[in-house]
């Protein structure tokens, strides 16, 4: 005989192996922008040996370049384009969100009118239904006024059911 618990831990396990979401992307800004500026940061390291090079000679140029590392420092030089990341920042930055806002506000200016329109023949539509002789409702009324008796009315099958 099965436990009540384990009933539902076994039905809760169901239920989680049914439902494998995938997780939410991160759609913050930074990742994005540090993807779109890396492509023009370039970190070079000196190369420490040279296959070219054979023997002694090899062995007292990595001395050499060793010694100059250790003089000026770590060795790696890093190469940015200021050019390309500022045109990057100040499109995503600045560009993107003004054309954005001007779009909307653009948009905002057509659409207002045409909803005020919209609603005011749905106004009309709604009170239509209620200057009927026939209709003491509005159309919307009346529609919602059925669709809840008949969930809340019992049928005849329901009824049958409980034994009335």
């Amino acid at each position: 005989m099965i436990h009540a618990s384990e009933e539902a831990e076994d039905r809760y396990r169901r239920i989680t192996e049914r439902r494998r979401i995938p997780p939410v992307p991160d759609l913050r800004f930074e990742y994005s922008y540090l993807r779109s500026v890396g492509q023009y940061v370039h970190l070079e390291r000196p190369n420490q040996t040279r296959s070219s090079e054979k023997g002694k000679e090899k062995a007292l140029d990595v001395e050499e370049e060793q010694e100059e590392s250790a003089a000026t420092g770590s060795g790696e030089v890093l190469h940015v384009q200021w050019g390309r990341i500022l045109w990057i920042t100040t499109r995503d930055q600045l560009l993107s969100p003004l054309l954005q806002g001007a779009l909307w506000g653009v948009a905002s200016h057509f659409l207002r009118p045409l909803g005020a329109m919209l609603g005011a023949h749905i106004r009309a539509w709604w009170r239509k239904g209620a200057t009927r002789k026939d209709a003491p409702e509005g159309n919307g009324a009346q529609w919602l006024r059925s669709t809840i008796g008949s969930i809340l009315t019992p049928s005849a099958a329901q009824t049958s059911l409980h034994g009335r």
